[in-house]
């Protein structure tokens, strides 16, 4: 702490903590809403994934039941 600390020097330090929480919290705020926005992205990939696996096993599928003279 300053020694000899007055009112105004408080005061304006209280002003500079309060502008950084600000600042601070605009942060968190922007973070949160990235960290869904790559979350969301993740989850259209997982299922692009589950899609195209699914395509391809019934791909697979299609192709052994021809080759098996099934269809």
């Amino acid at each position: 702490m300053m020694p000899n600390a007055t009112v105004a020097s408080n005061r304006e330090r209280i002003v500079r903590v309060e502008e950084d929480v600000t600042t601070l919290e605009d942060r968190v705020t922007d973070l949160e809403r990235s960290h869904l926005e790559v979350l969301t992205k993740l989850d259209i990939i997982i299922k692009m994934g589950r899609v195209i696996m699914a395509v391809v096993a019934a791909t697979l599928g299609l192709e052994v039941g021809i080759e098996g003279g099934i269809v």
